[in-house]
C-alpha cells in the first residue's frame, strides 16, 4: 500500500505541474484528477503506515 500510494502521489503531482503550465481547454478536468489522485495517495499510503505500526 505504501508504494501504491507513492506512486499515486507523484502521479497527481505530475499532472497537477502539467495542468498549471498547460493553457489549453481541459485544464479545469486535469487539475481536479491531479488533486483526486494526490488525496487518494495520502489515504491508500497512511493506510499502508497503520498497518505496518
Amino acid at each position: 500500500m505504501l508504494k501504491n500510494g507513492m506512486f499515486m502521489m507523484t502521479v497527481g503531482f505530475v499532472a497537477l505541474i502539467l495542468g498549471l503550465v498547460e493553457p489549453y481547454a481541459g485544464r479545469k478536468i486535469v487539475l481536479l484528477a491531479a488533486v483526486a489522485l494526490i488525496i487518494i495517495g495520502f489515504i491508500l499510503y497512511y493506510r499502508g503506515e497503520k498497518e505496518e505500526e
